[in-house]
């Protein structure tokens, strides 16, 4: 039997007395013969899928529902090659760290650019993350022991770095609460970094490892401040594979992956986010998707599986929206998925 998309929250009820007739469901036809064939167990687990994804604050799951392409391949303003990361400014714009030209590119929501500017040096291509804090101030790493804090106009704040410093191959960033930001770090085998910052002297305080990662990528912090962590690959099948969240004590809580259950088996996941209803996604650059978990991470959904090649850095957007960056198509595609 073909495999069918996921329904709607219907009521059992409902579902049993239209068995003879067809029902649309998401845009699939779900004809009388296929649900003659689903056990009443089998109806009663699709609905609790279903019921949860509610709970989530989403009432109906969007698939592959491209909304708008940013980018394109070449070097003009407005154009990018290999974008890697971005981010959500408060103003609701797009910032977008771009490795082929080493340009930080500004877009408006309604996808117009509205600022260039260059970020300099990057040793390997494609390292490095960029984020926003509440000021609207940006956070770029590129793989050195430099963050560099850029205002929304392109202009250079400050380079945050100190003899003391211990992440010498910075990858992912993410602003943590009470002055401290979180940065993934691939030296050692790999490890998450804790690093509290004045922020009016823009200087480092202390910096508090945890160890025990392999090849972290991805960082965002969720609403109980837990940090989410992607582990990915480069070459070959390296430990990892998963996504790890830290808990506010500072060790692992949970790991999900690399397989999760039967429905889904991480192959080298990247960017991380998480929606204002506790809803995580997750870019896999092996398998050129998108996964969406709910709140408990009991739950999952690729709610993004064509049209990507390399997906790596994400951000939510408001209107139940998820802005990529598809490097590999030189571009940045916005998806709806509620």
């Amino acid at each position: 039997m073909p495999t069918r998309s996921p329904t709607t929250a219907l009521s059992l009820s409902a579902i049993l007395s239209n068995r003879k007739n067809p029902v649309v469901v998401q845009g699939a036809m779900l004809d009388s013969y296929f649900l003659k064939e689903l056990k009443d167990e089998q109806i009663e687990q699709t609905l609790r899928f279903n019921n949860k994804w509610k709970l989530s604050g989403i009432q109906k799951i969007h698939y592959n529902s491209l909304e708008k392409i940013l980018g394109g391949f070449g070097t003009i303003p407005g154009k990018l090659i290999w974008p890697t990361s971005l981010t959500t400014t408060p103003e609701g714009d797009l910032a977008v760290k771009d490795s082929g030209t080493r340009q930080i590119q500004i877009y408006s929501a309604d996808g117009h650019t509205k600022q260039r500017f260059s970020y300099g040096f990057e040793p390997i291509k494609g390292m490095g993350d960029i984020t926003c804090m509440k000021n609207g101030v940006l956070l770029v790493t590129n793989g050195t022991r430099i963050i560099q804090l850029f205002t929304k106009d392109g202009e250079l704040i400050h380079e945050l770095k100190s003899p003391k410093v211990t992440w010498p191959c910075s990858y992912g960033i993410a602003v943590l609460k009470a002055n401290k930001i979180a940065v993934s770090d691939w030296s050692n085998g790999g490890k998450v970094n804790i690093i509290g910052v004045d922020w009016r002297m823009n200087t480092i305080l202390k910096t508090h490892s945890i160890e025990g990662f392999h090849r972290p990528v991805g960082v965002a912090v969720n609403k109980s401040e837990e940090i989410l962590v992607t582990e990915g690959q480069l070459f070959g099948k390296f430990q990892g594979c998963c996504i790890k969240i830290i808990d506010r004590e500072r060790s692992v809580k949970r790991t999900i992956g690399p397989q999760y259950g039967r429905k889904f088996t991480f192959e080298n996941p990247s960017g991380i986010c998480e929606d204002c209803h506790g809803n995580m996604f997750v870019s896999d650059e092996g398998q050129n998707c998108i996964v969406m978990f709910n709140p408990d991470s009991s739950l999952s959904a690729v709610v993004v599986s064509e049209g990507l090649q390399g997906p790596s850095g994400l951000s939510v957007m408001d209107h139940g929206m998820i802005a990529v960056a598809d490097c590999y198509n030189h571009c940045v595609k916005i998806y709806r998925y509620k």
